[in-house]
Order: structure tokens, then C-alpha cells, then sequence
């Protein structure tokens, strides 16, 4: 009889179980999401306690329910992404549709990184830098010219030119080496990450594959009350968006602008929008930080 009854209430206690599992229900705010800035924020309710999810059937995370509640984000990519979620043996699948890159990342450090390092030099080493870039092909055609009317003047003066070009490169070595530490990696790591973060200013990319889909640049809100905070923000925000082939005149302008209507805000966290050359500056505040998202 005890056995009988022993056995009654483990079979019961089992259905219970497999009654709490099967009535685990997965919902979330939407079945498709776009991203913003980075990311797409997923979220949802369940009475699980935690949940995993993967993308793209790639690895698994696991992510702690709070009060009914997760979210978790999945950072832009070019192409649509399907999110597995589970819970228990509930499964829920969404979409993150894909975002528009900014362009191939090694382009764009190149300029931002080449662009920080004439900034390390001498103003009149920079000035005799640009103009040799510039009048390269110019210089070469003379030259070229030169060669048939006057073989020893030529031959002089490309070896004033292969001296002048040894000592340029000299500076350009010496001026990167005081970069160090403010240039974006020749190979970054994939997905969102800090790339630059100095005192004044932090560089956060999200890069899939050869393709930078966004920037962030944060700074903080005591930053912009120095001489220097402000300078140092300034100049790599300029220095982005030249990267970026906006157009840097015209996008400080309008921040200063939005910098003047912030002040006036009673929001700590309004946004607003500059957009230049097909490039979206979302300018982002905090009660202690200045973000601006970069993105197309």
C-alpha cells in the first residue's frame, strides 16, 4: 500500500513537472526587427528564468529573465539574421533584417589613421606632405618630360625627389609612433567593440567581415567643459566623419547647433539627427555621457 502510494505521488509530482515545462511560453515584442545604430534590441517575456538564443544557428547564449523580462542585442550585419530562442522546451524565432554598411573598413581607417598621424606632425612637414600627394602625378609627368630634353636634369632632379620622399617618410614614421594608441586597428575584431578609448573620447565599431556597418563616439559630459575635452572630441569627430566622406564643416556646424538646443532641453536623453553625404550622425545624451551613432 505505502509502495502503491509512493508511486502515486512520484507520478503525479512527474506530471506536474511536465505540465510546468509544456505551459512555458516564449512572446516577444515584435517577429522582425531592424536595427538601430549598432544593434537590434530583442525582447520578450517569459516565466523561464533564463533563456538562450543563437544567430544563425552559431553559438549559444544564455541571457537571465528578470521579472518576466530578457532582452538581448544582435549587432547589424549586411544580411538578414534569424534568432533562435529557448526556453525550457519552448522556441520562439525572429528576424534582424540587415542594415547598410558604411564601407569597407580598411578603407576607412586608412583615411581616419593617415588623417591622425599628418595631425602628429610639423604643420609645414604636413603642408609639403599634402602637396606631394597631391602634385604626385603632376610631378612625375614633369619629370617624365624633362627626361627627353634633359637626361642629367632629370636624373638630378629625381634624386632631390627620392631624398625629399626618404625624408617625409622619416616623419610620418616618427609622427605615428606619437599616434599610438589613437589609430583604428589594421585588423579589427568582429562584431562591437571599444576600438580607440582615450580620456577624452571613445572610437566603438561594429564591423562584419571586410564591412564597418557603424561608429560610436562617446564622450563624457565633463569632457566638453575643458579646453582640451573639447579639442581632443572635436578634432576625432571631424576626423570620422572625413573618413566617412561627409563633409566636416557642414556636420560641426549643425552639432553646435544641437549642442545649443540641448542645453535649452529639459530631456537628458533626446536625440537628434545631422545627416551629411548619406551619412546618419544620431547625436545621443545621457545624464553623464555624449553619444554620437554613425551609420547609413
Amino acid at each position: 500500500m505505502k509502495k502503491a502510494i509512493g508511486y502515486l505521488f512520484g507520478l503525479a509530482s512527474l506530471t506536474l513537472l511536465l505540465a510546468g515545462c509544456s505551459s512555458t511560453k516564449i512572446s516577444t515584442t515584435k517577429t522582425s526587427y531592424a536595427p538601430e545604430e549598432m544593434n537590434a534590441m530583442v525582447k520578450g517575456t517569459t516565466k523561464a528564468k533564463t533563456i538562450r538564443y543563437t544567430v544563425d544557428n552559431g553559438q549559444s547564449h544564455k541571457v537571465t529573465v528578470s521579472g518576466g523580462t530578457f532582452f538581448f542585442q544582435v549587432p547589424a550585419t549586411t544580411k538578414d539574421q534569424t534568432v533562435k530562442i529557448t526556453a525550457n522546451s519552448a522556441e520562439k524565432t525572429v528576424t534582424v533584417k540587415k542594415a547598410k554598411a558604411l564601407g569597407n573598413y580598411k578603407t576607412i581607417a586608412n583615411k581616419y589613421n593617415n588623417a591622425v598621424i599628418a595631425m602628429k606632425m610639423p604643420e609645414k612637414t604636413r603642408n609639403q606632405l599634402m602637396d606631394a600627394q597631391k602634385n604626385g602625378a603632376k610631378t612625375k609627368a614633369k619629370l617624365q618630360a624633362l627626361a627627353k630634353t634633359d637626361p642629367a636634369a632629370a636624373a638630378q632632379a629625381a634624386q632631390e625627389q627620392k631624398q625629399a620622399a626618404a625624408t617625409m617618410q622619416q616623419a610620418f614614421n616618427n609622427a605615428k609612433k606619437k599616434a599610438n594608441g589613437e589609430l583604428l586597428p589594421v585588423t579589427p575584431q568582429q562584431g562591437i567593440h571599444n576600438a580607440i578609448t582615450q580620456k577624452n573620447a571613445t572610437v566603438r565599431l561594429n564591423v562584419n567581415g571586410t564591412k564597418l556597418m557603424g561608429i560610436t563616439l562617446i564622450t563624457p559630459n565633463e569632457a566638453l567643459k575643458t579646453k582640451s575635452g573639447k579639442s581632443e572630441f572635436g578634432t576625432t569627430f571631424a576626423l570620422l566623419g572625413n573618413a566617412l566622406d561627409a563633409k566636416p564643416k557642414t556636420v560641426m556646424k549643425k552639432f553646435e547647433t544641437v549642442m545649443k538646443d540641448a542645453k535649452n532641453s529639459s530631456s537628458s536623453t533626446t536625440t537628434k539627427t545631422i545627416y551629411s553625404n548619406h551619412i546618419r550622425f544620431n547625436t545621443g545624451f545621457s545624464a553623464s555621457h555624449l553619444y554620437i551613432y554613425m551609420n547609413k
